[in-house]
């Protein structure tokens, strides 16, 4: 899991220095029109495959979250093995996750490269602060992920016997990773919030 997550910050570290720049040249005013209305069909093609995607996460993680419970429920009666299973099994969905994400920077890409276009200006703040919004869906993905990690680590510590492991480790990471979770839910709302005002400027 550790390529594939390397991998995935990289790509956001350039779909970031692409929304920077995009930000600071409509900051500058370089591609205001005025009294024009406009939308590139590459960013609304993006838009709408980025929201299916986006969907996917969100249900991914969802899924995972619940089954924290199990997981949680399991170390507290010492059924650690089954609380490894149970990790090992979410670490696959994590994964599958983290390809979705890979495939929603693509969109995001697209989005920020073509939304210098979108006009007026009110339209094109919505749509960069809803990209910013999916650009930190993904990093929470990421800081779940990396929680995950920590999580079968500390599983296979506590299972053992290692003098490394610490009795509240498990429900202190289990509790975080749920906060993590409604984050990437909460940040999908906003996205999705975002588009129907985008979408009630060219109404």
């Amino acid at each position: 899991m550790k390529a594939s997550s390397d991998n995935l910050q990289k790509n956001i570290h350039l779909i970031i220095l692409s929304f920077l720049g995009l930000a600071i040249a409509v900051f500058a005013g370089y591609y205001f029109i005025a009294g024009s209305k406009f939308v590139p069909e590459n960013f609304t093609a993006a838009r709408q495959d980025s929201a299916l995607v986006a969907k996917d996460i969100v249900s991914l993680a969802e899924e995972s979250s619940g089954n924290l419970e199990k997981i949680a429920e399991a170390d507290k009666k010492y059924r650690f093995n089954d609380a490894l299973s149970m990790v090992r099994k979410e670490s696959g969905r994590v994964k599958e996750a983290q390809q979705k994400a890979v495939e929603l920077l693509g969109k995001l890409d697209i989005m920020t490269k073509s939304a210098a276009g979108v006009t007026p200006k009110k339209a094109r703040d919505l749509a960069i602060g809803a990209i910013g919004n999916e650009i930190s869906l993904i990093y929470s993905l990421f800081e779940y992920d990396n929680m995950l990690s920590g999580l079968l680590q500390t599983l296979e510590y506590k299972f053992s016997g290692d003098i490394r492991y610490d009795a509240d480790d498990v429900q202190n990471l289990i509790k975080n990773m749920n906060i993590a979770a409604n984050e990437i839910n909460n940040l999908n709302n906003l996205f999705n919030e975002k588009m129907v005002q985008f979408d009630a400027v060219f109404k």
